[in-house]
């Protein structure tokens, strides 16, 4: 699979060069399977690119539907 849209990946050295660019928006999404005794939140805390948010999954998913990590 590629993404070819330089809008929604880019390279460490192109993030490097544009860390400071005000219009930037980075989002650490990190999530972890439950049996693999990760937190991706408590990781975020102890370290993450500056300017970065941590968007949690779980919390803006749709917990009506049946299936997990639905947007509504």
């Amino acid at each position: 699979m590629s993404n070819d849209d330089p809008k929604t990946l880019v390279s460490t050295s192109w993030l490097m060069a544009h860390l400071k660019d005000p219009d930037l928006r980075l989002l650490d999404a990190s999530w972890y399977l439950p049996d693999m005794a990760r937190n991706g939140r408590e990781e975020y805390n102890n370290a993450h690119i500056p300017g970065a948010r941590f968007f949690d999954i779980d919390e803006v998913s749709d917990h009506r539907s049946e299936l997990p990590h639905m947007v509504p």
